[in-house]
């Protein structure tokens, strides 16, 4: 607190103490209520002033510590972008050059990694822009994100039985927020379901549908699924924070979201995607 503020903040304060006492004087010696009405309307004044004052100075410092993180944060993700770019660019390089298929395994290794990397950073961007509501919204084909992310999840989906039913839907949403529904969804469905075991993807009359055959959840537990850290198995890996993720995403767009599962028989969610249709 800067040396006149203090100053300012003490004079308030005295002449704040010297009013109320005032006040008590003047009601004990039984003068008109006008005068009352009028002193304690600036004692209140005063009080706001001195409360103000106080909430500024106590607050401000950890305001500004968070405004300096947050722009740490940003500064720090936009440098991220620039060595990974590179990486990339290497990479599909070298792997040109390269005649040795076990190098080039190498490097298709480096390729993912740094397609990993670079989708954690759109998380992050995104979680800035969604905190600052200055999330993009745009139109895509969802059934193409699906195509395209099946791809990436290609390796965890060799021990599932797979059945893809993709209609074109264009939708106006903020990309990255549905490729992260999208992503704990099919995640949360291999998961657990066993190998072998049947997965549905569904996208078809303004709908978004993905159904496992999987362990299923009890119907006191379909009250709980969505809140923050709830897992339906408690040495399942993860930190159940999933479908809590899907839940925000499809509240804050107005996205309708409904559940059905059984124990033992599978879980089947469904993504009403028509009032965001284009």
């Amino acid at each position: 607190m800067r040396s006149r503020d203090v100053v300012a903040y003490i004079i308030l304060f005295g002449v704040a103490i010297f009013l109320l006492g005032f006040v008590g004087f003047l009601w004990l010696k039984n003068i008109g209520w006008y005068s009352l009405w009028l002193l304690g309307i600036i004692e209140v004044g005063l009080i706001i002033a001195i409360g103000y004052l106080f909430a500024r100075y106590a607050i401000s410092p950890i305001v500004e510590q968070n405004v300096e993180l947050d722009k740490m944060v940003q500064n720090t993700l936009h440098e991220i972008n620039i060595p990974v770019a590179t990486i990339q660019a290497n990479a599909s390089m070298l792997k040109r050059s390269c005649k040795d298929k076990k190098a080039q395994k190498k490097i298709e290794r480096i390729e993912a990694a740094s397609r990993q990397l670079l989708e954690l950073y759109q998380d992050l961007e995104y979680a800035i822009k969604e905190e600052i509501s200055k999330e993009d919204r745009e139109v895509f084909d969802v059934a193409e994100v699906v195509r395209q992310r099946l791809e990436l999840f290609e390796d965890l989906l060799r021990q599932r039985e797979l059945q893809v039913t993709l209609q074109p839907l264009y939708v106006r949403l903020p990309k990255r927020g549905f490729i992260k529904v999208f992503d704990n969804l099919l995640t949360n469905a291999i998961k657990y379901s066993k190998k072998g075991a049947l997965i549905k993807i569904i996208v078809q009359d303004g709908s978004f549908v993905i159904q496992d055959s999987g362990i299923g959840i009890d119907e006191a537990e379909l009250l709980k699924i969505f809140d923050r850290y709830y897992r339906a198995e408690a040495k399942s890996q993860g930190f159940g924070i999933g479908l809590h993720i899907v839940k925000s995403f499809c509240d804050k767009e107005q996205i309708p979201i409904a559940i059905e599962s059984q124990k033992d028989r599978g879980t089947r969610i469904k993504l009403d995607l028509r009032r965001v249709r284009v």
